[in-house]
C-alpha cells in the first residue's frame, strides 16, 4: 500500500488533536483538583459524587437541626437550674415561717416574699428562646403559664430528625413538669380534728382509750366510707367499746381498706397532731379517699371538719362546691385506670363498677338565682328530672351523639358535664324526648356555663355570665348515706379526709396553698385553722421536698437529652468527614501523577510537532535520493 503524504498528515493531525485533548484534560485536572469536570467524562464517578453530595448535605442538615435542638435544650437546662434554686429559696422561707417565734407581721412579710418567689418561678416557666416557649410542649407559640398559674400548653414532644425515619425528642413539656406524676409517691390522707383527751386536752396516742376521747363508758358507733386505690367503694359500719384503745380504731380502718394479718393495703396511724393518717402502700396515682363519722351516747364525734355547707346533713358527699367569683370547684380527684378523667372517661370506670340503677341528687341554684332539685337516674334509658321551686317536675331523656338514649354504663364525664351546664344555666331541652332538642340545649348551655374536669382532675364550673356567680351546686349519690347500699358510687365534693401527699401535682396551685398556710400561721393540718382543709406548713415542707425531687428528675432527663444530642452531633460530623474523604478519594486528582502526565503529554506533543515539521520540509529531491 502506498503511503501518501496526505495520509501521514491526517494521522499526525489526529494524534495532535488527541494529545491536545489530553493536555486540556490534565491541565483542567491540575487547575480544579478534580478527576472529572463533566458527567460524560466518567458517568460512574459522576453518579457516585451526586450520591455522596446528597448524603453530605443530609448530614449538614442534621447537624443544623441538632444544633438548634441543643440550644433549646441548653436553655431548658439553665432555666430548670434557676427554677430549682428558686424552689429551694421558697422552701427556706417556709421553714423560717414554721418558727414559733414568728409573729403575724413576720408571717405576712414571709408570705409576700413567697408570692414574689412564686411569680419568679412563673416567669421562668414562661421562658422563651428564639420566640419559642420552652415548656409549652409542641405549642411553642403559646404562653405555658397564665396569670392564674394554669397550664395552657400541651403534652406533646418536640422532635428533631436525626436520620431517615429516625427522630429524637429534645424538650420537657409543661404537663410533665408542672402537672406531672411522681410515681414513687404514696398518697396520704388525714383527718383534721385533733383527737384529744376530753378532760386534759392532751393529744391522744394509739395506746390511749377511746373513752379518753368520748369522755365515758359505752359503745362508740362508727360509719366509714370512701374509696380504695383503684376507686372501689369502701363502706362499713362498726362498733367499738370505749374501753378499747385508739389502736383498735386504727385497725378497724385498716381492715375496711383490705388489711389482713398477712397483707397490708394501707398504713393507718395517729400523728403527733392527733390526726388519723392513712397512707396508701401502693405508690402512684391513687383514688384513696375516706370519710369518718361516729356517735357516742347519741352525740356526734367529729374526725373531719370543713367550711362547707351541705345539701343533706347526713351525707358527707353532699357538700356544696367551693365558690370564688365565677368559678365553683369540687375537691375530689376524678380518676380512672390511673389517669385523670376527661370528657371521654366513662363514669363507671371512675366508680370502678357498674352504675346501673344508681341515682344521683343535685341541689342547684342557677345563674338567675332560682333553685332546683335534679334527680339523675342511670339505667338502660337514663334520664334527669328537674323539680322547680313550685314542686313541678319535668323528666328529660339523656342522649348519645348518635341520638340513642344513654345507658348507665355508657354515660361519660362529658355528658354529665353537659347536663350540669344545662341545669345551672337553665338552658333545658325544649321537649323532653328529642335528641335534637337535647343537643340544642347543650349548645345554648355551653355559651353561659362551662363545666369541665380541670388540670387537677377536679370538677370545675365556670359561670360565663357573671363575675360574681349566683350558682350553687351540690351533687351526691342519693343512697350515699345508706350503709346498707354498697354498690359502686361517685363523689365530687366531700367532707373527706384531706390529701396531704399525692403522686399527681398541680404545682402553682399547691404553691398557693402553701403560701396560705404561711399567711394564716397554719403549722399543721387542723380543724382549728381558718381554712380547716389547708395542709399546714409541716405537710407543705414535705410537699416541697417532693417537688424538689421531681424537678431534679426532670433536670436529669434534660442532661440525658443533651448528652444524646452531643452524641448525634459528633456522629454526624464524623460521618460527614468520612463521606468527604470518600468523595475526595473518588473525585480528587493525584496532582503528582497529573503533572507527570502533563510532562509526558508535552513531550509527546513536541515530538509530533517535530515530526510534522520534518515531513513538511521534505521535497521531491529527498524522495529521489
Amino acid at each position: 500500500m502506498r503511503v501518501t503524504s496526505q495520509y501521514l498528515y491526517n494521522n499526525f493531525k489526529q494524534d495532535q488533536q488527541k494529545v491536545n485533548q489530553e493536555l486540556k484534560r490534565v491541565t483542567e485536572q491540575i487547575a480544579s483538583g478534580k478527576e472529572i469536570q463533566n458527567s460524560y467524562e466518567d458517568p460512574g464517578i459522576y453518579d457516585d459524587t451526586l450520591r455522596l453530595d446528597s448524603q453530605i448535605n443530609d448530614l449538614k442538615s442534621v447537624q443544623g437541626r441538632v444544633s438548634e435542638a441543643q440550644n433549646f435544650t441548653s436553655a431548658t437546662d439553665d432555666t430548670l437550674q434557676s427554677f430549682t434554686d428558686s424552689l429551694r429559696t421558697f422552701k427556706s422561707r417556709v421553714i423560717a415561717a414554721a418558727n414559733d417565734a414568728v409573729n403575724q407581721d413576720n408571717r405576712e412579710a414571709i408570705a409576700a416574699e413567697l408570692e414574689q418567689e412564686k411569680e419568679h418561678m412563673m416567669r421562668l416557666a414562661n421562658t422563651q428562646i428564639g420566640g419559642e416557649y420552652l415548656f409549652s410542649g409542641s405549642a411553642t407559640s403559646v404562653k405555658p403559664i397564665d396569670d392564674n398559674g394554669h397550664y395552657q400548653g400541651n403534652s406533646q414532644k418536640l422532635e428533631t430528625v436525626i436520620g431517615e425515619g429516625v427522630t429524637t425528642p429534645y424538650n420537657i413539656d409543661g404537663v410533665s413538669l408542672f402537672l406531672g406524676s411522681r410515681e414513687s409517691t404514696h398518697k396520704e390522707i388525714s383527718t383534721n380534728v385533733p383527737l384529744k383527751n376530753s378532760e386534759t386536752g392532751e393529744i391522744l396516742t394509739s395506746e390511749d382509750k377511746l373513752k379518753d376521747l368520748v369522755g365515758g363508758d359505752g359503745t362508740v358507733s362508727f360509719k366509714l366510707s370512701g374509696t380504695q386505690h383503684d376507686g372501689s367503694l369502701v363502706k362499713q359500719k362498726f362498733d367499738i367499746e370505749s374501753d378499747e384503745t385508739m389502736g383498735m380504731l386504727l385497725e378497724k380502718i385498716g381492715s375496711a381498706y383490705g388489711n389482713t394479718s398477712t397483707t397490708q393495703s394501707v398504713k393507718v396511724e395517729l400523728n403527733d397532731a392527733g390526726n388519723i393518717v392513712v397512707t396508701d402502700l401502693k405508690s402512684g396515682k391513687s383514688q384513696l379517699e375516706m370519710k369518718l363519722r361516729a356517735t357516742f351516747d347519741n352525740e356526734p364525734v367529729d374526725f373531719i371538719k370543713s367550711n362547707y355547707t351541705f345539701a343533706d346533713a347526713d351525707n358527707d358527699d353532699s357538700a356544696y362546691f367551693a365558690k370564688s367569683g365565677s368559678v365553683l370547684k369540687g375537691n375530689v380527684t376524678l380518676m380512672a385506670d390511673g389517669k385523670l378523667a376527661d370528657n371521654t372517661t366513662k363514669l363507671h370506670d371512675i366508680a370502678n363498677g357498674t352504675l346501673d340503677s344508681t341515682s344521683f341528687t343535685m341541689k342547684v341554684t342557677d345563674i338567675n338565682g332560682d333553685n332546683y332539685r335534679i334527680n339523675l337516674s342511670l339505667d338502660d334509658d337514663s334520664t334527669f328530672d328537674v323539680t322547680d321551686q313550685n314542686g313541678t317536675t319535668t323528666s328529660y331523656n339523656i342522649y348519645n351523639a348518635d341520638e340513642s338514649q344513654t345507658k348507665a354504663d355508657d354515660m361519660t364525664m362529658g355528658q354529665l358535664n353537659d347536663i350540669i351546664a344545662m341545669v345551672t344555666s337553665h338552658e333545658l331541652p325544649a321537649t323532653t324526648d328529642s335528641a335534637a332538642d337535647f343537643n340544642a340545649a347543650i349548645v345554648n348551655a355551653r355559651e353561659k356555663v362551662d363545666v369541665s374536669v380541670n388540670q387537677s382532675g377536679k370538677m370545675e364550673i365556670l359561670d360565663k355570665s357573671n363575675n360574681l356567680s349566683k350558682i350553687e351546686f351540690a351533687m351526691y349519690d342519693t343512697l350515699g348515706a345508706d350503709f346498707n347500699d354498697t354498690s359502686p358510687s361517685l363523689s365530687f365534693n366531700s367532707n373527706n379526709a384531706v390529701t396531704t401527699q399525692k403522686a399527681e401535682m398541680d404545682f402553682f396551685a399547691q404553691l398557693d396553698e402553701i403560701i396560705t398556710a404561711v399567711r394564716e400561721g397554719n403549722t399543721s393540718l387542723s380543724s382549728d385553722n381558718a381554712d380547716p382543709r389547708n395542709i399546714g406548713i409541716q405537710s407543705a415542707i414535705a410537699q416541697i421536698d417532693q417537688f424538689d425531687t421531681h424537678f431534679n428528675t426532670q433536670l436529669a432527663k434534660v442532661g440525658t437529652i443533651e448528652k444524646s444530642l452531643v452524641n448525634v452531633q459528633d456522629r454526624a460530623q464524623s460521618m460527614e468527614l468520612s463521606l468527604k474523604e470518600l468523595k475526595s478519594d473518588l473525585t480528587d486528582v493525584d496532582v503528582a501523577e497529573a503533572y507527570m502526565n502533563l510532562n509526558q503529554l508535552s513531550l509527546n506533543y513536541q515530538a509530533i510537532l517535530s515530526s510534522v515539521t520534518k515531513i513538511n520540509s521534505l521535497t521531491l529531491l529527498n524522495y529521489m535520493k
